[in-house]
């Protein structure tokens, strides 16, 4: 990956938005950034936005940042005797790869990479070093360190006061996490009682698909809304009707939301300083996120609002009961680590981290059973109708007897992983792997996809092959691989690992004992990803046939 200025990289061009103009004019002369720099903050839009909120004189601002790229590009690390940095491509000065962060963020292209430099690569990347780990050895070893367990404060949600489990830190982050799974636990987080709604909402979905009446739709539509609901009867105690209005908000925004991470966001490694000026600007990644997030925020405190005024001391209906509770406790403790906006946090993590995978998933699957409906599709029909019959819905309980479904699932989490670049770590310390030091502030992302599809663990790893988990005769599963890791490693991995197994079979058996899913007649299902750092199915159409 050799570092260019991109043809369009200057303070003239239309075709780049107030803020690249910033970063191209830093880096290309370090003799004349001043007043390079000059010229990109004089845009209409920035200096606009710079006066108006902070009466901020755009040449002064000019200086500031040009006695900081100065101390940057002056800076040198004192490493330990014998160690070096990790290796890796050589990015521009300043900026190092943030003009080309799609190629840093494409894991394929990360992993063409690992030929060259090895598994751990480091990219410049503005003021931050991001450093990729691409095999099983370095992600298990590096990620379940003291110092790999912070999250990084310089990214767009970081920069919210909505703090929950997935950007809290230190003490905050472990009374929290400790607590949420405590009470999740408590509502029946894996348990029958959570069973029986996921069954409920899976059959709202099969209304819908029955409505169809065999015709070509897109399944999106109505699986976004039905597997989101099952987080909702989680933190709010209900589900909303898929025509609902409150439905359709969360489902915009949550789409929303998931196309702005979908590619990785630049800020991630700007200094935090930098959010306030973004914020500013209408375009900005950094402000759509905040302003989605403020949405969904102002949504949840509603709801938080009402739970106060009806809450029942003797029981908890839902995530949001329990924790006002654990926070009446400690109203009186200036040090708690309970707030209505970790409450916030805690409830925007679970909408989060709780619907995008599990959707993503289930759609993988019908899709791939639409692209192989007489090997894989019909062998879960004939587990289904052997072990469940067609009657009675499947439960979680029947996936004992039905190894060959959940031999799917597991090759489903190994080969279309939807955190192909799982959430970034930051190096509270320096940390030292065989000979490279990763610095202390190193943003650190683990490459699932490299590790999924490596060689060295998987034998034809593009391959889908269920049977790669079963055992020899075909009756039962291998022990799980330790390189199955779609939900990450270490203590900070997701905790939602059951709940979404859970969902995941109870979806697939129940839409597959009802209906044969087919392609559009005369179509092809295309099963390559939407997104070079999230695998998100493309948009397509699928038919449902009743059996």
């Amino acid at each position: 990956m050799r570092a260019e200025w991109p043809s369009n990289c200057s303070t003239g061009s239309t075709q780049l938005d107030p803020v690249e103009q910033f970063i191209c004019v830093t880096a290309r002369s370090l003799k004349s950034v001043e007043a390079q720099l000059a010229q990109a903050v004089q845009t209409p839009t920035v200096k606009r936005a710079l006066r108006a909120r902070y009466d901020i004189d755009p040449r002064l601002l000019c200086v500031a940042i040009a006695v900081i790229a100065l101390t940057l590009w002056l800076r040198k690390r004192k490493l330990p005797e014998g160690k070096r940095l990790p290796p890796g491509p050589k990015g521009l000065p300043i900026i190092g790869h943030l003009l080309h962060r799609t190629q840093v963020f494409d894991h394929k292209r990360c992993m063409e990479l690992a030929k060259v430099y090895g598994p751990v690569i480091r990219f410049p990347m503005g003021v931050k070093d991001v450093v990729i780990l691409n095999d099983y050895e370095s992600v298990k070893e590096i990620l379940s360190r003291k110092e790999m367990l912070f999250r990084s404060e310089s990214n767009v949600v970081s920069q919210t006061e909505y703090q929950g489990i997935g950007t809290l830190n230190g003490d905050d982050w472990k009374q929290n996490r400790n607590f949420c799974l405590h009470v999740l636990r408590d509502l029946g987080f894996g348990k029958k009682s959570m069973e029986d709604h996921i069954l409920e909402e899976a059959a709202c979905l099969l209304e819908k698909v029955a409505e169809t009446k065999e015709a070509p739709f897109d399944l999106e539509k109505y699986l976004a809304p039905s597997v989101s609901n099952n987080i909702t009867a989680l933190v709010f105690g209900r589900r909303f009707p898929f025509e609902d209005q409150k439905r359709k908000f969360l489902d915009d925004r949550s789409r929303r939301l998931a196309k702005l991470f979908q590619s990785g966001s630049r800020f991630t490694f700007l200094p935090c300083w930098v959010f306030k000026i973004t914020n500013l600007l209408p375009n900005a990644t950094s402000h759509l996120v905040k302003e989605i997030l403020d949405e969904l925020a102002g949504f949840i405190s509603e709801e938080i609002e009402q739970h106060e005024e009806t809450l029942d001391e003797r029981s908890n209906r839902d995530f949001i009961d329990g924790y006002l509770k654990k926070m009446k406790e400690h109203e009186n403790d200036p040090d708690a680590k309970f707030k209505k906006l970790n409450l916030t946090g805690n409830v925007l993590a679970f909408m989060g981290g709780g619907t995008h995978t599990i959707k993503s998933t289930v759609h993988w699957h019908m899709l791939n059973c639409a692209d192989k409906p007489d090997t894989v599709q019909r062998k879960i029909q004939e587990e289904i109708d052997k072990v469940v019959g067609k009657e009675r819905s499947p439960r979680w309980d029947d996936q004992g007897q039905m190894p060959f479904t959940m031999a799917t699932i597991m090759e489903m989490y190994r080969w279309r992983a939807i955190a192909l670049l799982a959430i970034p770590r930051e190096a509270a310390a320096d940390s030292v792997y065989k000979d490279y030091v990763i610095p202390k502030g190193s943003v650190v992302i683990p490459n699932i996809g490299a590790v999924h599809m490596d060689p060295a663990h998987w034998e034809n790893p593009e391959e889908f092959r269920p049977e790669r988990f079963l055992k020899e005769d075909g009756t039962g599963l291998k022990p799980k691989p330790e390189q199955l890791i779609p939900f990450s490693v270490g203590k900070r991995m997701c905790p939602g690992e059951t709940l979404a197994t859970v969902e995941i079979f109870l979806y697939l058996t129940t839409i597959l004992q009802k209906f044969t899913v087919l392609p559009p007649d005369g179509r092809r299902i295309v099963l390559q990803s939407a997104s070079a750092a999230v695998n998100y199915p493309q948009l397509q159409e699928l038919r449902f046939i009743s059996r």
